[in-house]
């Protein structure tokens, strides 16, 4: 029986993943090829995907009762942004809409949680290499037989594949985290590794044809932070000074590519407008300044009966659902506090990657490292992080618990080698005590 729940678990797991991974999920949104929905209203198969979750998580969760608290203590940067989620319902225009999304939003983060209770992160790597390979052959199959409904034109691109996803972009994504767990899992060996060629090859093509080009500056980002990761794991001057050097070179670029930004898309073909978000960027700004400390409520901006979000569809000539951009999408739903507490996120996990680099029994951090520089690039142009049914943002959240759980071993290991430094100094520096021969009476010898 115990077999057989255990294998109940791990299938469980999956399916949510692929879920979670949106392969042709939500149905009616993929087949149809628009979203049928009004925006802000539920959704059957969203309801019926986070009332399943409920109940597995429940069950996950008593199962690993005896560790909540540590892991609630690894998660607390993230439990803080759920609990803002839910306050801003107090000053939201529609605080049931706020209320249902902080809910989901919250389960989400919950799974998480329970990806990194679950274990090492070796068999996460694994199962999600049969996820992208799952979404990789669905959208190869949705290609030929569905090339209507698989493929996608538009003002600035033209016969772009959309595969077994609602969009080209999110398809861009998928393949850019899936070339990215595909090349980790065969360099250490996790799952079969034709599964992960597979993967990696079609994510490739697929990639191409999607015509995305922001999955390319995301997986330069995880190649180049997975490299400093790393030289910083080598423990010697030549590995501190190759990860020095390669901080620099980044900062050098990055600050490169801010002056020049324009001229660095137009080099990869890309629209400098973003494929007209700036204007979206912009007009976001202008609503957060009108409400800057508390926000608008958690996703609760972009609404069909909203008259701010109808001005900017209207201005931008779409429905878009978002603004584009994590940081702004936060700061219209949480203000400049939610900002702010999702930098304190961000800051966190960081600062966790940077204590543990080091440490010889963190095995992941350099896949935890591109993993997180991977979601910050990504969610400049695109809304993903701390949003309800998305796999990147549940994939932060365990890595974060994951690096947050690292921590006091890597304690508990310093303060030993600090005892144990200090028992050698008080022996090599301590006086020799003096101690005086042993008297031993000689016997006289025995007569003759």
């Amino acid at each position: 029986m115990r077999g057989a729940a255990v294998l109940a678990e791990r299938a469980a797991t999956f399916v949510f993943l692929v879920l979670f991974a949106g392969i042709m999920w939500p149905p009616d949104a993929y087949f149809a090829g628009t979203m049928q929905t009004p925006q802000g209203a539920s959704n059957i198969y969203d309801f019926s995907e986070f009332a399943a979750l409920l109940g597995f998580l429940a069950l996950g969760f008593f199962a690993q009762r005896r560790a909540l608290l540590p892991l609630a203590t690894a998660a607390w940067p993230v439990l803080l942004l759920v609990a803002l989620a839910f306050l801003s319902a107090l000053w939201s225009d529609d605080p049931a809409l706020v209320v249902r999304r902080a809910g989901t939003v919250t389960l989400t983060t919950l799974f998480g949680v329970y990806l990194a209770a679950r274990g090492d992160l070796a068999g996460l790597v694994a199962d999600l290499v049969k996820v992208y390979a799952i979404a990789v052959l669905a959208s190869f199959v949705a290609i030929a037989l569905l090339p209507q409904a698989a493929t996608v034109t538009g003002d600035y691109y033209t016969h772009a594949w959309r595969g077994a996803f609602t969009d080209k972009n999110e398809l861009g994504m998928a393949c850019g985290e899936a070339i990215i767990v595909a090349v980790y899992a065969l360099r250490r060996g996790y799952g079969a590794r034709w599964l992960a060629v597979f993967t990696l090859l079609g994510g490739l093509v697929l990639l191409a044809g999607s015509q995305s080009k922001t999955p390319i500056l995301v997986m330069l980002g995880a190649l180049y932070a997975a490299l400093v990761a790393m030289a910083l794991r080598r423990r010697s001057a030549a590995g501190l000074a190759v990860g020095y050097a390669l901080v620099v070179g980044g900062l050098a670029s990055g600050a490169l590519l801010a002056v020049g930004w324009q001229d660095a898309l137009t080099l990869l073909g890309r629209d400098p407008t973003f494929t007209n978000r700036t204007r979206i960027w912009q007009l976001a700004a202008e609503y957060i300044a009108r409400r800057p400390w508390l926000g608008y409520g958690f996703e609760s901006f972009f609404r069909a009966d909203s008259a701010d979000a109808n001005l900017i569809w209207a201005a931008v000539g779409f429905k878009t659902p978002h603004a584009h951009n994590s940081w702004l999408e936060i700061g219209l739903g949480m203000g400049l506090i939610g900002i702010g507490a999702a930098a304190l996120a961000w800051l966190v996990a960081f600062y966790r990657t940077l204590r543990v680099v080091a440490a010889p029994r963190a095995r992941h951090v350099a896949f935890c490292l591109a993993l997180l520089a991977g979601v910050f690039l990504e969610n400049l142009s695109e809304f993903e992080f701390f949003r309800p049914g998305r796999l990147m943002w549940a994939l932060f959240v365990a890595v974060l618990v994951y690096l947050g759980r690292e921590l006091p071993a890597l304690r508990a290991a310093g303060a030993e080698a600090r005892r144990a430094g200090a028992v050698a100094r008080r022996a090599l520096y301590a006086p020799a005590r003096h101690v005086p021969a042993r008297h031993v009476p000689v016997r006289p010898a025995a007569a003759q």
